[in-house]
C-alpha cells in the first residue's frame, strides 16, 4: 500500500497498486481521491512497509503464468488418475470369482479318489495319447484373470495419479528464480 495525501483534507490515503489510474475514498472526508498511474504511484512513501515487503516476497515466490497452468495441468491429470482407479476398483470389488486354483485342485482329488483304478488307466492313456492341452482357461479361471486385469489397472491408474499429484506439489512449492 502506498501513501496519498487527499487534497481535500491532507488525511493520509492508503492505496493499493490495484487502484492504479482509478480512485480511492478518503477514509477521513469521504471525498474521492485520484490515484496516479503504478510508475508514478510506486515512487510514493509505503504506508506499512514491513507488512509489504512480506507481501512483495510472497508475490515474488508465487507462481508464473507458465507454472500456474503446469501446476492446474497435472493436478487435473492427477484428478482423472484417481477417478480412474476408482473406476477400475469398483469394477475389481464387484467381481465375484465362483472358485480358484486351488479349489479345482482340491475339487480333482476328491474326483479321482472315487474313481475307479481301470478309468484312472483309461485316462492316464488319453493324456499321454492326446496330451493336456486346455483350448481355453476353465470359467472360474477367465473370471479370475479378467478381476485380476481390473486390479492392475487400478494400481496403474493410482499410481499415474500419485505422481502426477507429486510433481503438481513440487512444481507448486519451488521457488522462483
Amino acid at each position: 500500500m502506498y501513501e496519498l495525501i487527499c487534497p481535500h483534507c491532507d488525511a493520509t490515503v492508503p492505496a493499493s497498486p490495484a487502484k492504479a489510474g482509478g480512485e480511492v475514498v478518503c477514509p477521513a472526508c469521504t471525498k474521492n481521491v485520484a490515484v496516479p498511474k503504478l510508475g508514478e504511484l510506486k515512487k510514493l512513501p509505503r504506508v506499512d512497509q514491513d507488512a509489504s515487503s512480506d507481501s512483495d516476497d510472497n508475490a515474488a515466490h508465487g507462481l508464473s503464468g507458465g507454472r500456474s497452468m503446469l501446476f492446474a495441468m497435472l493436478g487435473a491429470v492427477s484428478l482423472l488418475c484417481f477417478l480412474g482407479a476408482a473406476f477400475c476398483g469398483v469394477n475389481w470389488a464387484s467381481i465375484e470369482s465362483p472358485g480358484t486354483t486351488e479349489s479345482h485342485i482340491e475339487g480333482l482329488k476328491e474326483n479321482y479318489e472315487q474313481i475307479s483304478a481301470s478309468r484312472l488307466i483309461r485316462e492316464y492313456e488319453d493324456i499321454t495319447e492326446y496330451g493336456v492341452d486346455i483350448p481355453q482357461p476353465y470359467p472360474y479361471r477367465a473370471i479370475e484373470l479378467r478381476k485380476q486385469a481390473w486390479a492392475n489397472k487400478a494400481i496403474a491408474f493410482g499410481a499415474a495419479g500419485l505422481l502426477a499429484a507429486v510433481i503438481a506439489v513440487v512444481v507448486g512449492r519451488r521457488k522462483k528464480a
